[in-house]
């Protein structure tokens, strides 16, 4: 596939840096924002203004299948995906990250129709929907889900005391319609076994249909010592917060707000319902006249990476349990976990996994990437000549199991006794630097085998 990426954001080179394996990309940008870091990216760089007319025709949008638009600016994005489209390009995607044109994805979708845009993505609104999914699962630490809602993807950290962890895996057992994909020890990785015998402080990776991972999280992993009333505390009132905030409040959590400016607090106040303090979130005073160390959840979210931090770590300090934090910056995600966040999201991040999931969706291959790249989804076709195969028999000599069977419009999650055979999709979860070769070990089905 063709893409041409315009844009000189962060956003812009990690797209490319995503899709430049599988598609032929170009980046079009003006000139004073091209470095070294770009140029070691295996894709064409062309210098120029995405909001020029000749500039795009030059870069060869006419040809492309995919135009993506990455300014900074919401305003030359839309005037760039417009020109785009009226030039040629199949597909445009139009990215908003200040939200100065609307304030919502719905209300932006409308405008960009009227422009011929076939895609608006605004990253402050996405990274919301990543939290509410993550926090409204008590103890998540990720959650997606594939294949229309389907097939789940739950990460859970192994807690004291819980079933789970009880004896060995093949003693213990999983439900049925789970597959559990990965384990994360510290810093190692790796596909849990029948040996496998979990320890607190891991984080378990599982994927299935809805009531079997329901089951896993109150059965399996659920810790009996504990409650999780639905109190939450919000740290930062803009677009983000405000989102999360609504959201709680429709699945009845009890929530209080705290927002830095005193105007955007009083409207707050006026719109929601639920209490808002006009204060810093970084005030300790305010932890304790508030009783937030009770809350068993808090979510920073100012537009301030280290702002978000500082909140976090005194909110750790007080007793908060478990800790949602933004960190917009790249570099500060793996960062801010190791310093003992819970989990840590970005708004850059939320956008370039929706671009990639949209791109792919044709071709049915990446469908996720997660644990900050570590670790990819894909959903890949398997041969028309391969014969009823036991999964047992196809063990990849990498890092990668199948966690979903699509048949006929039927999913399967599979356990070691169920069948592969020709005609079927399945859903991938393999490490990141196992890709290639887990992808060409399922493209050879028939020959990979065993007689």
């Amino acid at each position: 596939m063709q893409i041409l990426i315009g844009g000189e954001d962060e956003v812009a080179f990690r797209i490319a840096e995503a899709l430049m394996d599988e598609h032929d990309v170009t980046v079009l940008l003006p000139k004073e924002a091209i470095s070294s870091g770009l140029e070691r990216l295996e894709v064409r760089i062309f210098p120029g203004s995405t909001s020029s007319g000749s500039d795009l025709e030059a870069a060869g949008v006419a040809d492309v299948d995919h135009f993506l638009a990455c300014s900074p600016v919401d305003e030359r994005n839309l005037v760039a995906c417009a020109a785009a489209k009226r030039l040629g390009a199949r597909q445009v995607t139009c990215i908003l990250p200040r939200h100065s044109v609307r304030e919502t994805e719905n209300e932006a979708s409308k405008l960009a129709f009227s422009l011929g845009i076939d895609r608006v993505i605004l990253p402050a609104e996405k990274l919301a929907q990543e939290i509410l999914r993550i926090v409204l699962i008590p103890g998540a630490l990720d959650v997606e889900a594939f294949e229309g809602g389907r097939v789940r993807l739950v990460k859970k950290e192994v807690k004291e005391g819980v079933h789970i962890a009880s004896g060995d895996l093949r003693t213990i057992g999983v439900p049925k319609g789970v597959v559990l994909v990965m384990c994360r020890r510290g810093e190692e990785i790796f596909i849990p076994q029948g040996d496998t015998h979990f320890q607190p402080g891991d984080q378990i990776t599982a994927m299935g249909d809805a009531k079997g991972i329901n089951r896993l999280l109150t059965r399996y992993l659920r810790d009996r010592t504990r409650t999780d009333p639905r109190r939450a505390t919000i740290v930062g009132g803009g677009v983000v917060g405000t989102a999360v905030a609504r959201g709680l409040l429709a699945a009845k959590w009890n929530v209080k707000l705290i927002e830095a400016d005193e105007s955007r607090a009083t409207d707050l106040a006026a719109e929601l319902d639920c209490m808002v303090i006009h204060g810093d979130g970084t005030d300790l005073s305010i932890f304790e006249e508030e009783h937030i160390g009770e809350d068993p959840v808090l979510v920073a979210v100012t537009s301030n990476d280290e702002k978000n931090l500082l909140i976090s770590l005194l909110a750790k300090q007080e007793g908060v349990t478990r800790i949602v934090t933004r960190a917009d910056k790249a570099t500060n995600e793996r960062l801010f976990e190791r310093a003992g966040i819970d989990v840590v999201r970005s708004a850059r991040g939320a956008a370039i996994n929706s671009i990639l999931r949209a791109i792919n969706a044709s071709d049915k291959d990446l469908i996720a990437e997660l644990d900050h790249g570590d670790v990819k989804v894909l959903r890949l076709d398997v041969p028309d000549e391969l014969n009823p195969t036991p999964l047992k028999d196809m063990q990849a000599p990498v890092f990668a199991i199948i966690g979903a069977v699509m048949r006929s419009g039927e999913i399967i999650i599979p356990q070691g006794s169920d069948t592969i055979q020709g005609g079927d999709s399945i859903l991938v979860f393999c490490a990141s630097e196992d890709e290639e070769t887990a992808r060409g070990f399922f493209d050879t089905f028939p020959s990979q085998a065993k007689e």
